[in-house]
């Protein structure tokens, strides 16, 4: 598809598709790598298929909703949306309320289900930054405007994060602003200094953090625990080599049969590649190329800078977590828990990625 031709196409057209399309992907590949899993945990193959379905419709119900939105309600009330965002992961610590899995408290459970609070409370801090970008935009170059004043609300996230912990989440959210705060045109050399200082605070948790350590140690050698700490992504590399350039077959996955853990969920990709080989995987890449590249092109004809900073925070943070999703499940980073956008199995991941997709949908009409 040459560059000229997508540029004849409406992009709001192209960002509707590609969302579409993928989400359709998602929902065959969830139901396709959970279904043997679900019959063994809950007698019925459609119980996650049936869950994620729900979700995609609670989620675009949502997105069509926020598409409709009149932004000035955003940027009148950021700060009304970034408390909004804390006390979610306020929530997270209550004991009550808050979910353990894995080690980690991410979760508030409610009867049956499970809410993330990270996956809304990220797109609040980003309503945040981009109107705060907006009020500083005449200072921006100055260190202490441009770089400080901005970085420094995000503290209370990044704590609460560290405290469930969830610490891809917060290296994610960490990268979304620096590069939300490069956009608007603060100095280079003003953003390196901050970011040398939280790469260093950020390698120090690793090494304090024995569970970090073995991450890490994982990526380096996976060889060296097989059967421990370097399983999953061992098992994510028989996926890949499975697969081939043509794979073994929608639905003929054989690492899903207990092999590959969270293969409906953060490693998702591994199931694709191993069941569509590298020309399916090919394709869900062009997908989210055509997904991004047509929310900048939104972005470029953005009418007020507002908006502008908003929908590159939201484009940002989804490129992010493709980018890092992939990665990890090809041996380039350290496990994360990160969903792939919009084709992971869960219900938080998906509804707010579609509000998120719905606020671009709206900001995208919004008039000077």
């Amino acid at each position: 598809m040459s560059k000229n031709y997508l540029n004849s196409i409406e992009p709001r057209i192209l960002f509707l598709t590609s969302t579409i399309l993928l989400s359709t992907i998602g929902l065959l590949m969830v139901f396709s790598s959970s279904s043997i899993i679900a019959m063994e945990n809950h007698a019925d193959s459609f119980f996650y298929l049936k869950r994620q379905s729900l979700f995609l419709f609670i989620g675009l119900i949502i997105m069509i909703i926020c598409s409709r939105l009149n932004t000035n309600v955003l940027s009148k009330n950021h700060k009304f949306f970034y408390i909004i965002g804390v006390i979610l992961l306020l929530l997270v610590l209550v004991p009550i309320l808050g979910r353990k899995s894995g080690g980690a408290t991410r979760w508030i459970q409610f009867l049956s289900f499970s809410i993330q609070p990270i996956e809304i409370a990220k797109y609040m801090l980003l309503i945040f930054i981009a109107q705060h970008l907006n009020i500083k935009n005449t200072r921006i170059k100055e260190f202490k405007i441009g770089v400080v004043s901005t970085f420094l609300p995000c503290l209370p996230y990044i704590f609460l994060l560290l405290l469930q912990p969830d610490f891809g989440n917060t290296v994610l959210i960490c990268l979304t602003v620096f590069s939300m705060i490069i956009l608007s045109g603060a100095k280079i050399s003003h953003i390196l200094s901050i970011f040398f200082v939280l790469l260093s605070s950020f390698l120090s948790l690793i090494y304090i953090a024995p569970y970090r350590m073995k991450r890490v140690m994982s990526f380096l050698n996976p060889y060296d625990d097989p059967q421990g700490t370097g399983y999953q992504i061992i098992q994510s590399f028989v996926s890949f080599a499975k697969g081939k350039l043509f794979g073994v077959g929608l639905g003929n996955s054989s690492q899903k049969l207990f092999f590959l853990p969270q293969g409906y969920n953060d490693f998702i990709f591994s199931i694709i590649a191993e069941e569509l080989g590298f020309l399916g995987s090919m394709i869900i890449i062009i997908l989210f190329g055509i997904l991004i590249w047509s929310g900048f092109k939104m972005l470029e004809r953005a009418k007020d800078l507002f908006s502008r900073n908003l929908i590159s925070g939201i484009i940002i943070l989804t490129s992010l977590q493709i980018i890092i999703n992939i990665s990890v499940t090809i041996g380039l980073m350290p496990t994360k828990g990160v969903p792939l956008p919009l084709i992971s199995y869960g219900g938080s991941s998906l509804i707010f990625t579609l509000f998120a997709f719905g606020l671009i949908l709206a900001l995208d009409k919004r008039k000077n």
